[in-house]
């Protein structure tokens, strides 16, 4: 048997989408799955016994540059304010029977924030397990940008 059957993700970030000012700042970059998510889709799919566990669908923004580490457990410096605080995603898409589930959220600045940098999945609206964590190419976004982040995310 192949290891490469392994639960995996790509997020997708784009500022102002949709606009004639769309920039595309990463597309399908490959994400990394920390511990404390690996341990939780293990407990939710195989030993959680307590019904109607929250997924994974809360999408958080930070502008803190440091590298991704599967033994992250928080994002450092995640941003709270200006549009920019952790939100349940708006677009939560899976077909039965396919082995692909895609989350998407579109932020909108509220004020001036400067070297947008890293996204994570969480499982709550604040605190909680961070399962995905991935950097992207920096973004300024000044008031009324927005920031649409997409993740798509296999299991193996």
């Amino acid at each position: 048997m192949e290891d490469s059957n392994n639960i995996h993700g790509y997020v997708t970030i784009i500022k102002n989408a949709g606009t004639d000012s769309e920039q595309v700042i990463c597309k399908d970059k490959h994400n990394l799955l920390t511990n404390s998510g690996r341990d939780a889709f293990h407990a939710l799919a195989y030993t959680n016994t307590t019904a109607g566990t929250r997924g994974y669908g809360y999408i958080g923004l930070t502008s803190n540059a440091g590298s991704p580490a599967a033994t992250d457990t928080a994002l450092t410096g995640e941003i709270t304010t200006g549009g920019l605080a952790r939100a349940d995603a708006t677009t939560k898409t899976h077909s039965s029977g396919t082995n692909s589930t895609t989350l998407q959220h579109t932020f909108t600045a509220s004020a001036t924030h400067t070297a947008v940098v890293k996204a994570a999945l969480f499982n709550a609206a604040s605190a909680g397990t961070m399962a995905h964590i991935n950097t992207f190419t920096s973004v300024t976004l000044q008031s009324s940008d927005t920031l649409q982040v997409t993740w798509t995310l296999t299991l193996g």
